[in-house]
């Protein structure tokens, strides 16, 4: 058998990675959430229609046996070539609408581990494009004893805002973006500046838009003592609306690029359900 040394320093960069890239699937919790989207990891300037209800549940799992170091090159996570690092779990969204300009709602997982609560309000709606602005938190929750004193980033809550915008380029050809920026509510104990997060979403709909595949792209980049840790990442897939109150959401995840970030591979499968 190979002998595993201990390495300090790998160890904390690792722990860091680990809470970074493990705080939620693709889209993440440490992002907003709470809120409605038409396809995958960017918002929509649309919210859910007037006294209505949104309800999705989602699977999703992922894994990663590489990481990026400080200079986007790729190594091994573990000193053996056959382990790798699994994530699977399952989350749920509820989301109302009021006056088809405004939503709220709120996001958790199963373990209730954390739960992120947003809004948002469409403020400028035209034929072909509109823009939004988001707001909201990600609460640490939980069953678990903490030391308050030490204050990991995990157990600290997070506020922010930003701004969506939806552009039409024919009734079947569509983009969304979002750009949002989220700051933790006290200082870290290993100096979280906080992270900004872009999402960009193309989506075209075929069989009289009963499908829409789609290409939807996602960078973020977060600060703290250790250094900068950034992560691009491509999800391919489709949404399927055959029926009246429900849209079939299916993608897959792959991290493109990095800095002390683990390399995702994954898939995620929600089914958002509609309520009057």
């Amino acid at each position: 058998m190979k002998k595993i040394y201990f390495n300090k320093v790998l160890f904390v960069k690792l722990c860091t990675i680990l809470f970074l890239s493990g705080l939620f699937p693709f889209s993440s919790f440490a992002q907003l959430g709470g809120m409605s989207g038409s396809k995958i990891s960017s918002l929509t300037v649309d919210v859910v229609d007037h006294k209505k209800v949104e309800f999705e549940p989602g699977f999703y799992h992922f894994q990663a046996k590489y990481s990026w170091d400080e200079n986007s090159n790729l190594h091994d996570i573990y000193n053996t070539a056959d382990s790798i690092k699994y994530t699977t779990g399952i989350y749920f969204r509820v989301t109302y609408g009021l006056w088809d300009k405004l939503e709220f709602g709120i996001s958790a997982s199963t373990d209730l581990s954390a739960i992120a609560i947003g809004s948002r309000y469409a403020f400028l709606q035209k034929e072909k494009w509109g823009l939004a602005v988001i707001a909201g938190a990600n609460i640490p929750m939980g069953n678990r004893t903490i030391d308050q004193t030490i204050r990991n980033s995990s157990t600290l809550s997070q506020a922010g805002g930003g701004i969506v915008g939806s552009y039409s380029f024919t009734e079947n050809f569509s983009a969304d973006m979002t750009l949002q920026y989220l700051q933790y509510l006290k200082q870290s104990s290993d100096d979280d500046r906080g992270g900004t997060y872009l999402n960009l979403d193309l989506g075209y709909y075929i069989f009289n838009h009963q499908l829409q595949l789609i290409s939807s792209f996602a960078y973020r980049h977060i600060a703290n003592n250790i250094g900068n840790h950034d992560v691009l990442t491509f999800y391919p897939g489709l949404t399927i609306e055959t029926g009246k109150n429900y849209i079939i959401v299916l993608s897959a995840m792959f991290d493109s690029w990095g800095k002390q970030e683990f390399k995702n591979t994954g898939f995620n499968f929600a089914l958002t359900l509609t309520f009057d």
